[in-house]
This record gives C-alpha cells, structure tokens and sequence, in this order.
C-alpha cells in the first residue's frame, strides 16, 4: 500500500485498512504477517531494460557500460541488494468456514477422526472433492483479504518461501531450490543447523556459512499510538526479517483471554496485599499491569476483537561481529520507540522452528506473547513500504528515510540507505501498468541553482536517449555542446572511456547563433510549419514585437500570411520577410508604417532566424539525439516579468518559435517515442502566450507519444492535470517558498515534512512519481565519473592553464 513517509493521514488510512484486514480474519483463528527481505535482482532489472536499448552499437555498448558501473557501484556501497515483501498467510484449516452450524460439526468431526487415525498410523485416503472445498475457501478468504490488494502467490514461489526459512543469509540459486524442493520433499529442510558459542544459530550449505539472531519482542510501550514500529525498521540499512504469528483467543472460558487477564490480574492483587503486609505500597510497575489489565478486560466486555501475538525481528551475518553489531543497532532503534528487545539465546532454535510458516500459536507457546486490540496492533504500520520510482529503470540513487541535514556530504545519504531507487519516466505512458495514478507522461526538475537540478535534467537526458527514442534537448545558454565536446576531446586524448566519447560524437549539435547568415530563417513559421499552426505562430511573434495593434493592422497581418502561404503552396520559397513585404506595400498608411517597421526591425538583428524570404531549409531533425543550442540571445531575467526590453522581446520571439519547433517535433510521428528536454522552463512562462505554447507541446503526450522533460527554478511555472500537468516531478530544494513546494506535492504542511524538505543537502529531491508516491531521494552521481563531468555547470581553470591576469 501508499503511504508517503512525510503522509501522516496516509499512515493512519493504512492502519484502519490494517485494522479492518485482520478484523475480517478472526473467523480463521490464526495468520501471520511476514514481512521478508528478499533478494533484488539488480542485473535482472537491467537486464529487462537493456530490451529497450537502441539497436546501434554506440547506444549498445554506452549502455552496457553504465549497467556495469550501476552494478558495482551498487554492491560496493549497498551489499546484497535487497527488497522487503510482505506475505499474508492464513491456514486454510479442515474447518469448514461456513454458516450453516451442521456443516461446521460435521467437519469438525472429520477433523477428529483423522487426528486418531493418524495416533494409530493410519490415515484416510484425501476426498475426490477436496479442491471444491478448498477452493471455495480461497475464494472467501480472497475476499477478506481484498482491501490489501494482494496476489496470490504461485506455487514456485511458495515454494521458494517455505525453502528459504532454512537458508537465511546464505547465497542460493532461486530456480535451483525450487527444483531441488519438487524433485523431494525432503529437501525442503536440507542444511546444517548447529550451534556457535553454545547460543548462536548457525546455518551453513555448500555456499557458505551464515549466523542468524532471532529475537522476540518484549515490550511495548504503554501507548502504542503512532508507533509505526515497522515503518522504523525498514529505514535500517541492513535487511531485517519480520515474523508475526497471530491468535484470536477464545472470548469465553478458562483459557479464554478474558480468564487469563482475570488470573493475571489476581496475581497482581495478591503481589499488592503481600507488599502492604510488609509495609510496602504497591509497585509503580503493579500499578501499569493492573491498568493494563482491566483495559484488556474492559475491551473484551466491550466487544472489541482482541487477539495474542509473536512478533520476532530476524537478523543475518556472515561473521559473529557484525552480527552482534546489527543486534546493537537494531536494539537501539527499538529503545528509542520504547520497544524491548530480547536476546532469547535460550530459545533460538524454539524460535527457529515456531516461525516457521504455517506455523500457529498454541496454548503452549506463552513466552513473548503480546495481548493487543486489533487497533493497537495496527499501529505497528504493517503492509507499507518506502518505495518510489519503477519497477525497471535506470538506478538513479537511494530513499533517503531519515530527515537529518547531511551538511553537504550525499555520499554518507548513499551509503546509509539500502532502499534502491530505479526510474524509467517513459514508462508513464505504458498501458497495463498496475498501481499508476496519472497518464502525464512529463516531468519536471525544479529547485534553486547549485543543488543538482542540472545535473538530474541532464543524467536523466542521457540514460533516456540510450533507448529507443528520438530525443530534442533545447538549450537556452548553448552551454551543452561545448562542455560534451570537451568531455570528448579530452578522453579522447587519453584514450579513456571509448564508449562514452562514440556516444557524445553521434549528436547532431546545432547552434542558432542568431547572428551569423547561415542560421537565417532556420526558425521560419512559414517555413517548418503547415499554414495552419505557422498563422498562428508568426501572428504571435509580431504581436510580441507590436503589442498593440489596430484591427486594420491585425486584418492585414492575416491576409498577408494568408497570401503568402498560398505562394509556397505553389512551390516558390517563402518566409516571413515576404509577408512584411506586402504590408509595407499597402496603400493604408498605418499597414504601410507597420510593415516597414517590421522589415526595419528584421534587418541585421536576431530576427533573422525567425523572419526570412525562405532560403533555408529549416533545422535537420533526422538524428536520434539533437541539441540545439542558442547563441547570443537576449532573454528576460526571472525577476523581470513586468518589465520587459525590446531585445528581450525579440529573444522571446525566438523563443517562441523553438516552443512551436519542440511541438513540431513531437508531432512527427506518434508511432515513435519522442524526449523533449527544455531547461529554464520559467522563460517560456515570462507571458501567457508563452505559457500556452508550453501547454500545447503538453497536450501532444500520450496520444502523440511525445515527452517533456523541463527543469526549472519554481513549481509555481508547472501546471496540473493530466493534460498539462506533469506525472513525474523531483523537487529539489526552493528557498523562497518551501511550504509552496509541500503543497504541490500534495504534502501535509507540518513540522514533519518541513523539517525533512528544509534539510535536504545537495544530490537530494523530493521524486514524486505515477504512482502517488513521494519519497525523499538521494541521487547517486559517482557511479560513472567520466560520465558525470557532462554535467558541469561551473568550470574552473586547471593550474596549468594560463590565466587573463599573466602576462
């Protein structure tokens, strides 16, 4: 289930699904929740990924570089990499679960029979019916379970559950065991189970050697409200396994839980009198158990459903060391709750075999039993995991579940979290993909400058133009091509990273320095677009150079584009220097003046490349990867929205035109996933006439297979819904207005959350992904440092080189 670790209300609308959940299973008298690390299969994810990697070589080979390094980096600072899966067992008994009381008798009975025949070693043969009924069953038992949304597990898998209680800590081969456990039953349970030290459980296969602590929970606090003791054990960076045995005791009678609160609680009485006998008052520790035990009995004449427990935390290692070590932690994790922890040395191989599954609790068993209302057991915050991102992705870093300030060093957020973080943001637009919650296929990288915004928009770029997608990066500041092709130059030169050097030498780097001739009209309307979408475009640029127009102005600007367009039709070039041309040729002296104005305007400045009489061709779109770069361009500052220049205004022009290019090239072709990257969103938002192109290259998504990948400063410049909003957002840090951020994300604004958004170091955002979730992240950059250099934002001289100050 969801619940965002910052979700407060999340939380406790899973404890009341919880709460309702086991509610539903009291008929079954006993289940067990087991919560196991399981092994993730990083090179199986990468594995499924690399299906979707272009077919050329150079995409091929940089790919498969970079999953080596993802591998090793992973296993490097995380170990085995693991995953907590939660699995609800609830034993399907020969008791009959029906209404009808002459049934239940009538399989009781049966029940009976078959426990003496069995005494006798004798046993009766299975019935032919046998599936119906356990089917039936299943079904029932489905339907209590259905508020968890589970699946129902195969029988591969459990089998493997049922055969890797035995291997804890130990490397197995998965499909290995299954065959082993099919061929024989018998090797269900095939390893070495023997002591270390007189008290410590050691397993050991042909692999190797693992020692194993279990140990049962004690004590509680006497409050259990919002203890979310599970939500706390997942943020350790080890793998502990959570085994949870559950019994709905009796309600009436000796062995009843009624009758063994009112023993325990004669005891206490009895302790009190013999203290007051001697002079003593009664203890602080009488006075809490006499408490809690009329709580318990007032609850049971209430009617609230109550149940017994064992709750066992699991820990593994290879050595004794580091097994006592993350015993210590995990007890001081537990401490801080006001949750006690045993040893239980004495009883680990009790507890070895007792969490077994499939395994109940009997009358027996009474040491660690916890008595708890189904409510307060809820509490614990079973069934909820920290996960964001994809299934199958590109590892990109690490949950970070503390709220701590890391003062700048995201290596210690890496090597403190296990919680891997994969994303593929093209899979927004797949069908079929359970659990999604939104259909925008966009994203969006916001935050202040200098805390890894370029950096994500950009490694985020890479790894996604390595598969097969057609990919346009717009580059406001041309910085891009010139810090790639250093990159390149320079290992080129050393001979390093071939790979990476034939990956940056496949782009297609396209300059618009507006002020060379050859770029003349490259951003034409007349030229790149249909007349429909070009009418629209080239009245929107003359109207951001002449904002205030006449209606006999305008009438003519649109019978000239009009004209104009019908020549190129008829196959003669033509640009928009044409349709000034006409204008100025009018015998309506206020057209004539506005068509000169414009031609004045359009001489010898950055408006050629918009406005010309059609000699080139426009931009070359058919290379996979093209970043188009613009060079001496005037555009406004963030902070000057009211006040705007006329160069600004012709840089918006420009702007523009690349707005309807980037739709245009997300058009093309809908059969073909397409990747639009635009940093510095917020230029486009300066206007409403820029914020509605941005709003249609939206709009293109899913139906046009066309993504949007924008960086930005604010998430005031992102809109919502799924037609214009964005599915995929990383918030990193924004000093203005946190709390704006928390809001936008949906986040409760509280001290919680503030004090986890408020310290974020650099490398850490907030990803919100299609799923709903939200999680705080920390992006792992060091996996490729060759690769990372691409990212540079700020370049220092090396010492050789020669300075402005030298003579």
């Amino acid at each position: 289930m969801i619940a965002n670790t910052m979700s407060l209300e999340g939380k406790e609308a899973v404890k009341l699904t919880s709460a309702s959940v086991v509610t539903n299973l009291k008929k079954y008298v006993d289940f067990e929740i087991n919560d196991i690390p399981m092994p993730r299969d990083v090179v199986g994810i990468l594995e499924q990924l690399g299906e979707r990697v272009d077919s050329h070589h150079v995409y091929v080979d940089l790919a498969n570089t970079i999953f080596n390094k993802m591998v090793e980096g992973i296993y490097k600072t995380t170990g085995e990499p693991f995953e907590s899966r939660y699995y609800v067992t609830v034993p399907l008994k020969s008791i009959y679960i029906s209404m009808d009381m002459v049934e239940v008798l009538r399989q009781s009975y049966r029940h009976t029979k078959n426990v003496i025949m069995q005494g006798l070693g004798l046993t009766e043969e299975v019935s032919d019916t046998w599936y119906e009924s356990y089917l039936q069953q299943r079904l029932v038992l489905e339907e209590d379970l259905g508020l968890l949304s589970p699946r129902r597990t195969t029988v591969e898998e459990t089998i493997l559950l049922n055969r890797i209680q035995y291997l804890r800590g130990l490397y197995y081969e998965k499909d290995v065991e299954v065959v082993n456990v099919q061929s024989s039953i018998d090797n269900l349970d095939d390893v070495n189970i023997h002591f270390e030290n007189v008290n410590v459980l050691k397993l050991s296969n042909q692999y190797g050697t693992s020692y194993v602590g279990l140990h049962p929970i004690d004590t509680l606090p006497v409050n259990v409200s919002y203890l979310h003791l599970m939500e706390e054990v997942h943020k350790l960076n080890f793998p502990v396994e959570s085994k949870v045995k559950v019994h709905f005791p009796r309600t009436k009678g000796y062995f009843s839980l009624a009758g063994e609160a009112g023993r325990a609680k004669d005891k206490v009485r009895n302790a009190v009198l013999e203290n007051e006998e001697e002079g003593d008052g009664p203890k602080n520790k009488q006075v809490v158990d006499h408490h809690l035990l009329e709580d318990i009995q007032n609850r049971l004449d209430s009617g609230e459903v109550m149940l017994t427990y064992l709750h066992t935390l699991v820990i593994t290692s290879d050595t004794l060391e580091g097994l006592n070590e993350k015993r210590a932690i995990l007890k001081a994790t537990l401490k801080n709750l006001g949750v006690g922890l045993l040893d239980a040395n004495a009883d680990q191989l009790y507890l070895f075999f007792k969490n077994r599954i499939g395994e109940v609790l009997d009358y027996s068993d009474r040491n660690f039993i916890q008595k708890m209302s189904v409510r307060g057991f809820a509490e614990n915050l079973f069934f909820v995991s920290q996960k964001v991102g994809t299934e199958v992705g590109f590892y990109l870093g690490k949950v970070d579940s503390k709220t701590k300030n890391w003062l700048g060093n995201f290596r210690d957020a890496l090597v403190s979290s296990s919680n891997l973080v994969f994303t593929d943001v093209l899979e927004a637009n797949k069908q079929g993909v359970d659990g999604k919650v939104t259909n925008s296929p966009h994203i969006a990288v916001t935050g202040d400058t200098g805390n890894g915004k370029s950096f994500l928009l950009k490694l985020l770029f890479v790894y996604h133009s390595l598969l097969r997608t057609k990919c346009l990066y717009i580059d406001p500041k041309d910085e891009i091509k010139w810090q790639f092709l250093e990159v390149a130059n320079k290992l080129e030169k050393e001979g390093l990273e071939p790979e990476l050097v034939a990956y940056i030498r496949s782009f297609n780097f396209v300059s618009l320095d507006v002020k060379k001739k050859e770029n003349r009209g490259m951003l034409d309307p007349i030229v790149f677009l249909d007349a429909e979408e070009g009418k629209s475009l080239a009245e929107t640029m003359v109207k951001t150079i002449k904002p205030s127009m006449t209606d006999r102005q305008e009438t003519a600007l649109l019978k000239a584009i009009k004209e104009v367009y019908k020549a190129k039709e008829a196959g003669e070039k033509r640009g928009m220097l044409h349709v000034f041309e006409l204008l100025a040729e009018s015998e309506i002296e206020e057209v004539s003046d506005m068509g000169v104005l414009l031609l004045e305007k359009s001489t010898n400045s950055v408006l050629n490349v918009a406005f010309s009489r059609g000699e080139h061709v426009g931009i070359n779109l058919k290379s996979k990867i093209t970043v188009l770069g613009i060079k001496n361009l005037t555009l406004p500052a963030e902070d000057s929205k009211l006040e705007i220049t006329p160069s600004e205004r012709e840089g918006l022009v420009i702007l523009y035109a690349i707005g309807y290019f980037c739709k245009k090239f997300g058009s093309d072709d809908h059969t073909e996933e397409s990747l639009t990257v635009m940093d510095e969103l917020w230029l486009f938002k300066v206007t409403s006439v820029g914020s509605h192109i941005i709003d249609s290259i939206k709009r293109l998504g899913r139906s046009q297979n066309n993504f949007l990948l924008v960086g930005t400063q604010s998430v005031l410049d992102l809109g919502s819904g799924d037609d214009t909003g964005f599915g995929t957002v990383f918030a990193f840090y924004e000093n203005k207005d946190p709390d704006r951020v928390l809001e936008f994300l949906k986040l409760p604004v509280n001290k919680e959350t503030q004090e986890c958004y408020r310290n974020m170091t650099m490398a850490q955002c907030f990803y919100s992904d299609t799923f709903g979730r939200i999680e705080r992240i920390t992006v792992d950059g060091t996996i490729y440092p060759e690769m990372a250099e691409l990212f540079k934002t700020v370049n220092v001289k090396d010492k050789e080189e020669k300075v402005s100050w030298e003579v």
